[in-house]
C-alpha cells in the first residue's frame, strides 16, 4: 500500500499515475554499457530526439517517486547520517537542480513555483556543514506537488524549446537526469540507515520470493597484462573523471572470478581479523578501534551463547546471514585487511577495468527487483558480478587520468556533485555498481570514489594477486 493516497497527499494526477497504475517502466541492462550517447544522432529527427529525452526524464522521475511509495510521511523526514539527508530532502533537491539548471536558464518567463525551495533544498557551495535538512515544513505532500509542477514545466520546455537553444538545454537536462539517478542510490542508502537505527528494525519492503542461489565457483582469471587501454570511450557520456581514454601497462596478474562472500568474510572475523594489528594499516586500525568495528555495518549476532548466529539488516528487515552472498557495507580498510589476511591484494582499477571491458554479463542493479546483493548466477567461466550487486574497492587512490582537462565552464556550473569538475582528495576508487545503482550508471569504466573509512555504501571487493 502506498503511503500517499489520492485525496490525502495532494499529489497531482500525473505523478500519482506513474506509481499506482502498473509498474514503472523497468530498467533493463543487457550488457555493461552505460547510457547511449547523448550527442544528437543523425538517425533521429528533432522530434524523435525530444521524445527520447522526455521519456528518459519521465522514467527517472517516476523511479524516484516509486522508491518512496512504501514510506510514511514520518519515514520521509528521518535523518540518521551526519552528512546525509532525509528522503524528503532528496525528493525536493533533485527538483531544485531541474529548476536552477534547466528551467530558469532556458524557459523564458519561468517563475519558481515557490522561491523558498531554491534556498531550502540547494546544494552546499562553501564546503561547510550542511544546512538543516530535517524539516517538518514544507510537508511531504507539498514537496510532491512541487515535483509534479517541475515535471510539467520540464516536459513543456522539451516540447516547446527553440531549436537554437536545444543543444545547450539537452546537455543541461541530461546532467540533471544523471543527478536524479545518482540520488536514487544515495536516498536508498540513507533510508536503510534510518530504518536500521529504529529499534523496531522495520523493513522498507517485503523480500521478493526468489530461489536461493549458491555462490559461483571460487576461481581465478589469468590475465597476461601488457599495454591496455582504459577510460570511458568517446562519445559515451559519463563524468569527467572517467576520461580521457589512455594506455596503462599491466604486469601479468590473476583476478578473482567473483566478489568475496559473507561466508568467507565470516572466516576472517572468526580468525580474529579485527583484533590482529598486523593485518591493518595504521589509519585503518585506529579507525576500527575508535568506531568499535567487529564486523561489517549492519551485521548483528542474534541469540545467545553457542546458539548465536549472525544476522544482517537489509531493506527487507533483519535476515539470516547468507554465506553465499557478496559481503557488503565494508570499508576500504576492512577490504585491505581481509586481502592481507588471505595472502592476496585488492586489484588495481586498471586491472579491474581490463577484465570488466570484456565481460558481457551484469550483476544485480536497481530495477532488477533485488535491493540486496545476491549470490551470482553461473554462466561460463566468469567473471561474475563485475557490474552490480556491490561496488568493488580497488587498491588505487583516486586521481584524475593522464591528460585530464577540467571541462570548459565547470567553474561556472551549478554547484552540485553531479557537475563535472568537482573532484576530491583522500578517496579510494570503487568500480562497477551495486544493487542500488541505476543500470545506466554502471559500466566497466564507471569510477566511484569514497573515503577509506566509508561503510554506508553497498561496497564489497574481489581479490587479485600477481601472476
Amino acid at each position: 500500500m502506498h503511503a500517499f493516497q489520492k485525496g490525502r497527499s495532494g499529489w497531482t494526477l500525473s505523478e500519482k499515475l506513474w506509481i499506482s497504475e502498473g509498474p514503472p517502466v523497468p530498467d533493463t541492462h543487457p550488457g555493461p554499457i552505460a547510457e547511449p550517447p547523448t550527442a544528437p544522432s543523425a538517425a533521429l529527427s528533432a522530434a524523435e530526439r525530444r521524445q527520447t529525452l522526455a521519456t528518459r526524464f519521465q522514467k527517472a522521475r517516476a523511479r524516484t517517486a516509486e522508491l518512496v511509495a512504501t514510506l510514511s510521511p514520518e519515514d520521509l523526514m528521518v535523518q540518521t547520517v551526519a552528512d546525509g539527508a532525509p528522503a524528503k530532502w532528496h525528493l525536493a533537491h533533485t527538483s531544485w537542480l531541474f529548476e536552477v539548471a534547466v528551467l530558469i536558464p532556458f524557459s523564458p518567463g519561468y517563475r519558481p513555483a515557490d522561491p523558498a525551495f531554491l534556498d531550502l533544498f540547494a546544494a552546499r557551495t562553501d564546503g561547510g556543514p550542511a544546512p538543516p535538512r530535517v524539516l517538518s515544513r514544507p510537508t511531504a505532500a507539498e514537496i510532491m506537488r512541487h515535483r509534479d509542477q517541475i515535471n510539467g514545466a520540464v516536459l513543456h520546455l522539451i516540447d516547446a524549446l527553440d531549436e537554437s537553444l536545444w543543444e545547450a538545454a539537452e546537455s543541461a537536462l541530461m546532467m540533471a537526469i544523471a543527478h536524479e539517478r545518482r540520488h536514487q542510490e544515495r536516498m536508498l542508502l540513507h533510508i536503510k540507515h534510518a530504518l536500521w537505527c529504529n529499534p523496531l528494525r522495520p523493513a522498507y519492503e517485503e523480500a521478493p520470493d526468489h530461489p536461493h542461489l549458491g555462490a559461483p565457483p571460487d576461481g581465478w582469471l589469468e590475465q597476461p597484462g601488457g599495454l591496455v587501454e582504459v577510460g570511458r570511450p568517446t562519445p559515451l557520456p559519463g563524468f569527467d573523471h572517467e576520461s580521457p581514454r589512455h594506455r596503462v601497462w599491466l604486469d601479468p596478474y590473476r583476478l578473482a572470478s567473483r566478489p568475496v562472500t559473507c561466508g568467507e568474510y565470516q572466516s576472517f572475523i572468526d580468525a580474529g581479523g579485527y583484533s590482529d594489528r598486523s593485518l591493518w594499516l595504521t589509519d585503518g586500525w585506529e579507525t576500527a578501534h575508535a568506531e568499535g568495528w567487529s564486523a561489517p555495518l549492519y551485521w548483528e549476532r542474534g541469540g545467545f551463547g553457542s546458539g548465536a548466529r549472525w544476522q544482517v539488516f537489509t531493506l527487507y528487515g533483519m535476515q539470516p546471514l547468507d554465506p553465499d552472498q557478496p559481503v557488503c557495507h565494508v570499508s576500504w580498510y576492512e577490504a585491505d585487511a581481509y586481502a592481507r589476511w588471505a595472502g592476496k591484494r585488492l586489484p588495481r582499477e586498471a586491472e579491474w577495468e581490463a577484465v570488466a571491458a570484456g565481460c558481457d554479463s551484469m550483476g544485480n542493479l536497481l530495477g532488477t527487483g533485488h535491493r540486496h546483493p545476491r549470490a551470482g548466477t553461473c554462466h561460463g567461466t566468469g567473471p561474475w558480478q563485475m557490474c552490480g550487486d556491490v561496488w568493488e574497492w580497488t587498491g588505487d587512490a583516486f586521481l584524475t587520468y593522464p591528460g585530464y582537462r577540467r571541462p570548459h565552464g565547470a567553474e561556472k556550473a551549478v554547484p552540485d556533485e553531479a557537475v563535472n569538475g568537482r573532484l576530491a582528495a583522500n578517496r579510494m576508487v570503487l568500480r562497477g555498481g551495486s544493487c542500488l545503482t541505476p543500470f545506466d550508471h554502471a559500466g566497466p569504466w564507471t569510477r566511484h570514489y569514497l573515503r577509506p573509512e566509508t561503510r554506508l555504501s553497498v561496497s564489497g571487493f574481489r581479490l587479485a594477486e600477481d601472476a
